[in-house]
C-alpha cells in the first residue's frame, strides 16, 4: 500500500508543460561551445568551423524531426519570439490586400497579444470558438474564411488540457482562400509525433524549453512556398530572416533535444506515458467519481491531465498536496482569472476555478503516479472540510 505522504522525499514533478529539465545529454552537448569552441560561427578561419558545423547540424536535427528540409528552420530566442514574428511579418506582407487574421479562442497568450497588438494596425481579428471538448469548430472556420484573411494561427496541442487541434485540415480550408497558416507546436513537438509537411501549414513554432533543451531558444519553421519578411536586420545571419551572432550553445542544445525526442518517439514513449496518464486519470475517478476530466473524449497529449474536483479550487486542493509540483493551468496565464481554455469551452466558473494540470515527463515512474494519487486522495478524502466554490 501507497502511503498518502512522501514526507522527507522530494516533491513529485508533474507541470512539464510548463517546462522541462535540461536533459543530461543535452548538456553535454553544449558544453565544449561555452569555451572551448566559443568562436563565431561566421568567422572564416578553420578554428571556427566546429561552431558552424554545430549549428548546421542542429538545424537537420530540428528539421528532421519535423520531416522538412533544413533551409525551412530558422533558430529564434522560443515560442514567444516566433508567434510574435509571424503575426507580425504577415501582416506587413499582406495588408493591402488581406486585412482578417484568424485566430482560435484558445490560443497562447503569445498569439493571442500579438494579434490583438495588429488591430490597431488596421487589421481585423476574427476569434473562432471551440466545443465542449475544447476543440475548434471547422464550421465556424469555414463561416469566417474569405479571400481577405491573410493568415489563421490554430495551436496543435493546446497547453492547458492537452487537446489536439485539426491542424492539416485548417491548412486544407484556408489554403482554399489564399491564406497562410501558422500553429503554435510548442506543447506538441517532442510529446507527439508531428509532421510539418503532414500538416500543410506554412509556419510551425517550436519552443526549446518544452522539450528538455534550455530556455531562450526555439525555432520556427518557414514553407519554402512563403515570403516571410525577416525578423532582424543585419549580418544575414539564419538565411537572412534573423541577423545577429547565433548562440551556438543553445542551438546545439535543442538539435540534441531534438534528436532524443525522436528518439523517444520511436522506442514507443507516446504509448507508456499516455498508460501513465490514464492509470493516474483512473485512480482519481475511484478516489473522487464526481471528477470532470478535461478533453477526455478528443485526442489529447499523451501526458496531460487536466482536472477539477467539485467543491474544490485547484490552489486549495494543491495547496493540501505539498508533495506534488503542479498548475492550475498555464504557466503563461499567471494572472489571469480563470482559465481562458475552460472559459471557451463553456465550462461554468464555479468548476473551472477547480481546475488542476498534470503533466507528465519522460521520466516520470509509476510509482511517482500511485504516490501523486495517494496524495490526492488523502486531501480529498481529509476530515477537513474543503474551501466551497461558490457561483
Amino acid at each position: 500500500m501507497i502511503e498518502a505522504t512522501n514526507a522527507g522525499s522530494a516533491p513529485i514533478y508533474l507541470d512539464f508543460n510548463a517546462t522541462t529539465p535540461v536533459a543530461t545529454e543535452v548538456l553535454a552537448a553544449m558544453a565544449p561551445f561555452w569555451q572551448t569552441d566559443f568562436y563565431n560561427p561566421s568567422a572564416p578561419y578553420p578554428a571556427a568551423h566546429r561552431a558552424r558545423q554545430a549549428v548546421d547540424d542542429a538545424r537537420v536535427a530540428v528539421a528532421h524531426l519535423l520531416n522538412v528540409p533544413s533551409e525551412t528552420i530558422v533558430f529564434t530566442s522560443g515560442g514567444t519570439e516566433s508567434d510574435n514574428w509571424v503575426m507580425w511579418a504577415t501582416w506587413f506582407a499582406r495588408q493591402l490586400r488581406r486585412r482578417r487574421i484568424i485566430i482560435s479562442a484558445i490560443e497562447h497568450p503569445a498569439v493571442v497579444a500579438s494579434a490583438k497588438a495588429l488591430v490597431a494596425w488596421g487589421a481585423e481579428l476574427v476569434t473562432i470558438p471551440v466545443d465542449a471538448e475544447g476543440v475548434i469548430r471547422l464550421e465556424a472556420l469555414d463561416a469566417v474564411l474569405t479571400e481577405e484573411t491573410a493568415l489563421v494561427s490554430i495551436m496543435l496541442a493546446n497547453n492547458e488540457i492537452g487537446t489536439i487541434q485539426p491542424v492539416a485540415e485548417v491548412s486544407k480550408r484556408a489554403h482554399a482562400v489564399g491564406a497562410w497558416v501558422h500553429t503554435d507546436a510548442a506543447q506538441a513537438v517532442g510529446k507527439i509525433g508531428v509532421d510539418a509537411s503532414q500538416l500543410g501549414v506554412d509556419f510551425l513554432t517550436v519552443a526549446g524549453h518544452k522539450l528538455y533543451a534550455p530556455k531562450g531558444i526555439g525555432a520556427l519553421y518557414i514553407a519554402p512556398s512563403v515570403n516571410l519578411p525577416p525578423l532582424l536586420a543585419g549580418g544575414g545571419q539564419e538565411q537572412g530572416y534573423r541577423s545577429g551572432t547565433e548562440s551556438v550553445p543553445l542551438v546545439v542544445g535543442l538539435g540534441r533535444a531534438a534528436q532524443l525526442a525522436e528518439a523517444w518517439l520511436a522506442s514507443g514513449g507516446v504509448i507508456s506515458q499516455a498508460k501513465l496518464r490514464d492509470h493516474l486519470e483512473q485512480k482519481l475517478r475511484e478516489i473522487h467519481p464526481q471528477v470532470r476530466v478535461f478533453g477526455c473524449h478528443a485526442p489529447r497529449l499523451p501526458n496531460t491531465l487536466a482536472f477539477a474536483c467539485p467543491d474544490w479550487t485547484g490552489s486549495s486542493l494543491l495547496a493540501r498536496c505539498p508533495g506534488i509540483l503542479a498548475g492550475t493551468g498555464s504557466a503563461c496565464h499567471t494572472g489571469q482569472a480563470g482559465s481562458p481554455t475552460l472559459q471557451a469551452m463553456g465550462v461554468p466558473a464555479s468548476v473551472a476555478q477547480g481546475l488542476i494540470r498534470l503533466s507528465l515527463g519522460r521520466e516520470t515512474t509509476m510509482d511517482e503516479v500511485h504516490t501523486a494519487a495517494a496524495l490526492l486522495a488523502h486531501a480529498l478524502t481529509s476530515s477537513a472540510v474543503p474551501p466551497i466554490v461558490k457561483e
